[in-house]
């Protein structure tokens, strides 16, 4: 089951012992500067956690599937995520021994696609 920002919000609040407004803010604004250093062309590197950074998708040409009409697209942005090895290592040995195996072929599939 997926967590919401406001879960986040309401964990962080207790586990920090300060109030809900203050943490709402305060991810809010780690949201903010994740968007905007992006937008910039610049990449946000989060030391033990990972590195975002922008990607220029090339223009292609696309297909509406309904009626088969090729489209140009556009030139477009995107982020990437890639992971630190800290938090690879801890994703990967939280997984059951007997899962270990496909789990860390899946995370480093991720790891090298590095695409959200």
């Amino acid at each position: 089951m997926p967590i919401t920002k406001n879960d986040l919000i309401n964990e962080t609040a207790i586990l920090c012992g300060i109030t809900r407004d203050n943490v709402r803010i305060a991810i809010e604004q780690f949201f903010n500067a994740v968007k905007d250093s992006i937008k910039n062309g610049n990449s946000l590197e989060i030391r033990g956690f990972g590195t975002f950074s922008p990607k220029t998708c090339n223009p292609r040409v696309g297909r509406n599937l309904q009626t088969g009409e090729l489209i140009p697209l556009a030139t477009g942005k995107s982020m990437n995520f890639k992971f630190s090895s800290e938090l690879k290592a801890k994703i990967t040995s939280s997984v059951p021994k007997q899962v270990a195996a496909s789990k860390q072929v899946r995370v480093h599939s991720l790891a090298k696609t590095d695409s959200l």
